[in-house]
């Protein structure tokens, strides 16, 4: 096992996590502003003392830092530490306001890029893609969210300007998580799942398996084995499913695999207690 990758003392305690979240996603949106009114009238004391004597302020810039959510756990891994994410101004426009993570989709050279079309969209197999998938989320809703379709294997990141910023194929289930709405409780930048012996990075944990709470459902990157696991035929650095089975729903576990371009860009742009809406299967 990875020496950098922790665990949680035991399963009640992440499920307590998970409930505490739960209740806190509401209060996010409050805790921004309050936090902006705060800084303000920082700023503002700031500009008097400067005047009064300015030579004491020299050099003093404070420096802002983001602590990360805790983690959970995913297709019943024990959970992991929560690394720091990157402190940022706004995480609405990633990609598009000068940050390392490139603008453009990524998307797989075998899947259906999103169709301007107006013919209706053609639902993914286990041995086909998905086709005229529109480039706007068929969800109904508007404002800023992350979109993931069962019946297409495709995910839609939307902005607070209801713009789509990047939308790529996936893979995961058909039968989970179950369709609805739901709210990101809990990130971390490496996790690992200890009985398939995979690693991935980027985890957005947004909904909970259905007969074990201690397993979390998320968006995280393609697993790769970090030892040999006889029973899958893997070997130690082989990735659990390739890029080309982007945009199919043969992932085994609950959660969203992604390229990792894409997983990183996601995790840039999610902030806890963001919305998701999962949509339904075609059956």
């Amino acid at each position: 096992m990875p020496a950098q990758f922790d665990r949680l003392s035991d399963a009640e305690s992440h499920r307590q996590v998970g409930a505490t979240l739960g209740h806190a996603a509401g209060r996010v949106s409050g805790g921004r502003r309050r936090t902006v009114f705060a800084l303000a009238g920082l700023a503002s004391v700031a500009v008097v003392v400067s005047l009064a004597a300015p030579s004491a302020l020299a050099g003093n810039s404070p420096a802002a830092t983001v602590a990360a959510a805790p983690t959970g756990v995913n297709d019943a891994a024990k959970a992991m530490p929560v690394k720091s994410k990157p402190a940022a101004t706004s995480n609405d426009d990633v990609g598009e306001a000068g940050t390392s993570t490139p603008t453009k989709k990524a998307t797989s050279s075998t899947a259906t890029k999103a169709s301007t079309s107006n013919n209706a969209p053609i639902p993914a197999t286990e041995s086909s893609y998905a086709k005229n998938i529109p480039a706007y989320p068929p969800d109904g809703r508007h404002g800023r969210r992350i979109v993931y379709s069962k019946a297409l294997m495709h995910v839609w990141i939307v902005n607070s300007k209801d713009k789509v910023i990047r939308d790529y194929p996936v893979t995961g289930r058909w039968d989970r998580p179950a369709k609805g709405t739901y709210h990101v409780y809990s990130m971390s930048t490496d996790t690992m799942n200890e009985h398939s012996k995979v690693t991935f990075q980027h985890m957005v944990r947004f909904a909970w398996g259905f007969n074990d709470t201690s397993a979390s459902i998320g968006f995280h990157s393609i697993p790769i084995y970090y030892a040999d696991n006889p029973e899958r035929g893997a070997k130690k650095g082989d990735r659990m499913t390739s890029k080309y089975e982007l945009g199919l729903p043969v992932a085994s576990g609950g959660c969203v695999r992604q390229d990792d371009a894409d997983a990183e860009f996601l995790y840039r742009f999610a902030e806890i207690g963001d919305l998701v809406v999962v949509l339904p299967t075609a059956n």
